[in-house]
């Protein structure tokens, strides 16, 4: 199993908005038929950052799912909210389970 972590920085005074459209960008993952990301909010370093973790069986069907949640519009709609609240382009890590 992988984890596909994301931090999102969002631009001064735009934060809560960010919640808000990362927190409906998971659900319509989830209802999409994507693994749902779990979204959490920073306590420390960048005011406001948002990170999420989507688990994946492996890096091949994560792969595998970005053309097609890209074709998905009713995700990337929402992701054409948040690109221009962030203060850059976010951060992905892709961590592998070993326990």
């Amino acid at each position: 199993m992988i984890v596909v972590r994301r931090m999102y920085l969002p631009k001064p005074g735009t934060g809560g908005k960010l919640m808000a459209l990362v927190r409906e960008a998971a659900v319509e993952m989830g209802s999409s038929g994507f693994p749902r990301p779990r979204v959490f909010k920073a306590w420390h370093g960048g005011h406001g950052t948002v990170f999420t973790d989507q688990e994946w069986d492996s890096i091949a069907s994560y792969e595998e799912s970005r053309d097609a949640v890209r074709r998905t519009e009713s995700i990337t709609s929402i992701f054409d909210g948040i690109y221009p609240l962030l203060a850059q382009t976010h951060d992905t890590q892709i961590l592998e389970a070993i326990e």
